[in-house]
């Protein structure tokens, strides 16, 4: 399925906003997305058994989803006055879907990866209207998300989630793209952003300015960052260079989609070339994998020493190295994205050693 969005008066708008003798370009190219992908962005009635086996977060057919309750028939009008008083959706398989799904009443729910916050639900007789839900708290606690474990933290990352944020934060698990994090490549920029990108980014060598990768055999994850966030100043001052990772480790860059396999180039290219080496907390975070950090950052507050980040082993029963994510070699305890098997160690994925501390 195609969706053609006419954007002429936008663009018209976005010229009308730029200093003189500026150009202005939008993307208005077609984008295809297979039918699934537009029926969850409208939310789809799931049953327990179609959902896909793995991390604590939920996915279905390898999309991410949330999970939300559209039935508010006992609650609607409450609902409709106040939000806040509408049922949670769901991020994760925290303690109450769990408690749901063993009391049988898993079927009330539908799955959606629609972005704006946004639910429609109903009153069972007819009457529907979209309203925006609060996220689970529950959820947020199972995994650890942007530190949620702590309950004062988890207060405040609550009154302040949003979506797009989060799905960016874990977009490394999931094969497909939400509908919804779709971005042209040029919106918003200069006619000629293309021209100054690629000479900021050749004079720099294509080093990133953050972590000190060089992506000059990767050119296509190398970016230039407006430090301002003003897509049309592009003044010397206002642009850095930046690898693909850390440009979407930066603030208000919640949009940014990374793919597992682009993260692993950086993360190749970052062993390779030695940059992995850590001497703060802070370290560790700038390179590793977000989708990871709420596992690392429980470890972290456990006390565990810095990990070491990169780790390769020899994995005897597959005759193969093995490179750990974050690895705690002396207790032999690694946190990485894919799942792993290596005999005498303790290897949590995503969620998996927040659960593992919590319920220890």
């Amino acid at each position: 399925m195609k969706l053609n969005i006419n954007l002429s008066e936008l663009i018209r708008l976005g010229k009308r906003m730029l200093p003189e003798g500026s150009g202005f370009i939008l993307g208005e190219k077609s984008v295809s997305f297979e039918p699934l992908d537009v029926e969850l962005e409208s939310g789809i009635k799931i049953n327990i058994s179609e959902l896909d086996a793995g991390t604590g977060l939920i996915s279905f057919k390898g999309r991410q989803v949330l999970l939300y309750i559209r039935d508010h028939s006992q609650i609607y009008d409450s609902a409709i006055a106040d939000p806040g008083r509408g049922n949670k959706f769901h991020i994760a398989w925290c303690k109450t879907l769990d408690t749901m799904r063993q009391d049988g009443r898993f079927g009330r729910y539908h799955a959606t990866n629609r972005l704006d916050g946004f639910f429609e639900i109903d009153d069972g007789h007819g009457k529907h209207q979209d309203i925006e839900l609060k996220v689970c708290k529950n959820c947020l606690e199972k995994l650890n998300y942007r530190e949620s474990a702590n309950k004062a933290v988890r207060h405040i990352v609550f009154a302040s989630f949003v979506l797009k944020d989060f799905f960016s934060h874990y977009s490394t698990c999931f094969s497909y793209m939400p509908k919804g994090l779709y971005n042209a490549t040029n919106s918003g920029y200069t006619e000629d952003w293309k021209e100054i990108s690629n000479r900021i980014r050749n004079r720099s060598g294509f080093v990133c300015s953050d972590c000190g990768v060089d992506m000059s055999s990767h050119r296509n994850l190398c970016d230039v960052h407006h430090k301002d966030g003003v897509k049309y100043n592009n003044t010397e001052e206002n642009l850095e260079v930046v690898c693909r990772d850390c440009h979407r480790k930066k603030p208000q860059h919640g949009w940014m989609f990374l793919s597992s396999s682009d993260m692993q180039v950086i993360k190749a290219c970052r062993l390779q070339q030695g940059v992995n080496n850590v001497n703060t907390w802070s370290d560790v975070y700038s390179l590793t994998d977000t989708s990871i950090h709420g596992d690392i950052n429980i470890l972290e507050m456990k006390k565990y020493p810095l990990p070491k980040l990169g780790y390769q082993i020899e994995n005897a029963g597959q005759g193969r190295e093995i490179t750990l994510d974050a690895a705690w070699v002396s207790e032999k305890i690694a946190v990485n994205l894919e799942p792993v098997f290596l005999p005498g160690w303790t290897i949590f994925t995503v969620s998996e050693a927040v659960s593992y501390i919590n319920e220890g």
